[in-house]
């Protein structure tokens, strides 16, 4: 999923972040070698049929890491290591490591993944990525992530909730369905406790598995300008374009989408990081 090249949604100067995959594909295939073990997969939750929460917990204990960084995990296919790189969505130094998964039917990786059990070794690289949070900033830091895209961006808000003072914090979250909210309850216990505010939407509001659901529609970018434009929940306000630092995560329509918005409403090139998902190839 993590390419040699850098895409952007807009030029960052000293700061690039990685091309990745929607599904966790590679847009170079990691594959070959001896299949080395030294990680367990410990948990795993399962949101819908193709999208799901994998725990991993390494050998020999945590592993160094930056809130935003993506693990290469492998599994023994067919006497072969298999890789696939993906982001961590737990905060840096856990003891184990989560990681928000999509399958791909007739991939190579994902369906074996899929018919893992607790207790299964797999191979856990070591963390990389530039997709992290600037240092000592204090603007307001607004998230928009479309599917899976959520892991790195969920490690982020828990690094800003550990300091001192953290910045306030906006999260936009766009999924097709909302069994795909994937830390909602978290994300809804910060957004009441009044530390974030937090809006996730649905793109296909029509559909049978999201009856019921009375929360806002449409794409991701279609929350933006609302939060530069009216004044919010009460006591949050309306966004500033010139104190404001973005995190982008996701397929690459959203992110160019919502670069022309955060762009026509005055956020400077500078304050928006991006990280591409894409699916390119069965994972």
């Amino acid at each position: 999923m993590i390419g040699p090249n850098v895409t952007l949604a807009r030029p960052l100067p000293a700061r690039t972040a990685p091309a990745r995959s929607l599904e966790g594909l590679p847009a170079r295939r990691a594959t070959g070698g001896t299949p080395v073990a030294n990680a367990t997969l410990v948990g795993r939750a399962d949101l819908t049929d193709q999208v799901a929460r994998f725990r991993v917990r390494p050998d020999d204990g945590p592993r160094p890491s930056v809130a935003g960084q993506y693990f290469s995990l492998g599994l023994n296919i067919d006497g072969a290591l298999v890789k696939r790189p993906y982001s961590n969505a737990a905060e840096a130094g856990a003891a184990e490591l989560e990681f928000l998964i999509r399958r791909v039917p007739g991939g190579r990786f994902t369906p074996a993944l899929w018919a893992t059990s607790e207790g299964t070794p797999m191979s856990l690289g070591r963390a990389t990525g530039v997709f992290t949070l600037l240092p000592e900033d204090d603007r307001t830091h607004l998230f928009i992530s479309t599917g899976t895209g959520l892991a790195p961006i969920l490690a982020m808000v828990n690094a800003l909730h550990d300091r001192p003072d953290p910045p306030r914090a906006v999260v936009v979250h766009g999924v097709a369905h909302v069994a795909e909210l994937a830390y909602r309850d978290r994300l809804t216990v910060l957004h009441a406790a009044g530390w974030i505010r937090y809006i996730p939407t649905i793109s296909r509001p029509t559909e049978a598995p999201n009856a019921g659901w009375d929360g806002a529609t449409g794409h991701a970018t279609r929350a933006l300008s609302g939060l530069f434009e009216d004044p919010g929940d009460p006591g949050t306000g309306r966004l500033d374009p010139g104190a404001t630092v973005a995190y982008l995560c996701g397929n690459p329509g959203m992110i160019e989408s919502a670069g022309a918005v955060l762009a026509s409403h005055g956020v400077p090139p500078e304050a928006i990081v991006t990280e591409r998902y894409w699916a390119e190839q069965p994972a």
